[in-house]
This record gives structure tokens, C-alpha cells and sequence, in this order.
């Protein structure tokens, strides 16, 4: 049997304040997964935009003021 049909079946038979409970950690989750793939999107992004050449920056290149 199919996890959907498994969860319709339960969800039958919860009452309304429990069904609730059910939809906001639904959206939890899906919002939990929207996250997850907009960080690995950024960090595909960061590693096309920066290659293995990259010069290394120092703290004075990054805070010039902190030059000393």
C-alpha cells in the first residue's frame, strides 16, 4: 500500500484540531525542503563564480583599515 493511501486512512479518522497539526508540519517540511534547495542552489552559484585560481585575500585586503 502506497504511503498516501496509508495517511489517508489515518487521516480520516483524526480529529479536526489534529488534522491541523498535520497540515502546519506538512508545510514545515515543505518549506524545510524549499531551504535546502536554495542553499544548494547558492552554493552551486559560489562555485561556478569562484574557481580553484582564486587568489587568497588577506584580512588587509578585506579590512584595509586593519592595515597595519
Amino acid at each position: 500500500m502506497a504511503s498516501r493511501d496509508l495517511l489517508e486512512g489515518i487521516l480520516q479518522s483524526l480529529p479536526e484540531n489534529r488534522l491541523r497539526e498535520v497540515l502546519d508540519f506538512a508545510r514545515f517540511l515543505s518549506i524545510q525542503d524549499d531551504h535546502e534547495d536554495w542553499q544548494e542552489f547558492g552554493r552551486r552559484q559560489l562555485a561556478h563564480a569562484f574557481g580553484e585560481d582564486e587568489p587568497e585575500y588577506g584580512l588587509a585586503d578585506i579590512r584595509p583599515e586593519l592595515e597595519s
